[in-house]
């Protein structure tokens, strides 16, 4: 019977079994669908990414949950090209550029490295938009929290979009954020009426010194309700708060996004935004990565 490498791989994480973890299956150019989705199924993760040769990239690569496949995943996208970077696929360069098929088009993305291993992975995302969305009584209901607790006054809830829309919801404080109990069927409704990702709520009051911001970011209709790591969700809140001028000006290559705290996964999301007057040129969302383990698994 055939075989292929799995490997899981924990992505903005400084540590192994932190970060968001995702299963990476190289060399799936001969799988179908019906294959994947059965190793991802078996794999059990929220996500596996099944890497193939691309005639239009370095890399391609498709995503399966458990239950169907997805369009992207940010995490899985960098875990793939992490791997490849540790292993020498991709070259030894301090700074190494590369381009990633999939589903929603061709990435690009750079590989920082030092002496030939990886130190961070780069992706580069879309362009933001902005657009102010949702009633505030009604999302402060599905969050299980009373109106007073959102700092919408000083921060108005936007829905932003660095490639996928989320909708940014700021709290008033770090204890808000620890006992938030959302409740899953209405965030999901508020997610189809306002045609969003997920819901991301976020704090000033952090953690761990250095952070920027608090993130607990919430995804009712995928496998995950709450995820411990969200590159898409971390681009589009920092470049929404350098949009309002919410972060000091020269510290947009400074953002650090914290998340994962509550559910057992802290994460380290690194942001830097290229700005060009009152315009925002560029979004790139950075981080390190862990391989925790490698085994083979058997093509059904």
């Amino acid at each position: 019977m055939a075989e292929l490498e799995l490997i899981r791989v924990d992505v903005f994480a400084e540590e192994l079994f932190t970060g968001n973890a995702a299963n990476i299956v190289l060399e799936a150019d001969a799988l179908d669908e019906v294959q994947m989705q059965r190793i991802a199924s078996e794999a059990g993760l929220p996500v596996t990414a099944f890497a193939m040769r691309s005639r239009r990239a370095d890399l391609r690569l498709r995503f399966f949950s458990p239950h169907s496949e997805e369009p992207f995943s940010d995490h899985a996208s960098m875990a793939a090209i992490w791997v490849l970077a540790e292993s020498g696929s991709l070259g030894g360069a301090q700074a190494s550029r590369h381009r990633l098929e999939t589903p929603i088009g061709v990435l690009s993305f750079t590989v920082e490295s030092t002496s030939g291993r990886p130190q961070k992975v780069w992706m580069t995302q879309k362009r933001p938009l902005f657009a102010e969305e949702g009633d505030v009584k009604e999302i402060a209901s599905a969050l299980s929290v009373g109106v007073d607790s959102l700092f919408d006054e000083e921060f108005p809830i936007e829905k932003a979009s660095t490639g996928v829309p989320y909708l940014l919801v700021p709290l008033r404080s770090i204890d808000i954020m620890e006992h938030l109990q959302p409740k899953r069927d209405a965030l999901a409704e508020l997610g189809k009426e306002l045609d969003v990702a997920g819901v991301a709520v976020y704090s000033w009051g952090v953690l761990e010194e250095g952070s920027t911001v608090h993130l607990r970011c919430f995804t009712p209709t995928f496998f995950s309700f709450e995820e411990p790591a969200t590159g898409m969700a971390a681009g589009a809140l920092a470049a929404y708060l350098v949009e309002k001028n919410f972060v000091s000006k020269g510290a947009h290559e400074e953002i650090i996004i914290e998340q994962g705290h509550w559910i057992g996964r802290p994460s380290r999301i690194l942001v830097r935004i290229e700005k060009k007057g009152e315009a925002i040129r560029k979004v790139e969302v950075g981080g390190t990565a862990r391989v925790s383990f490698r085994t083979r698994i058997a093509v059904p």
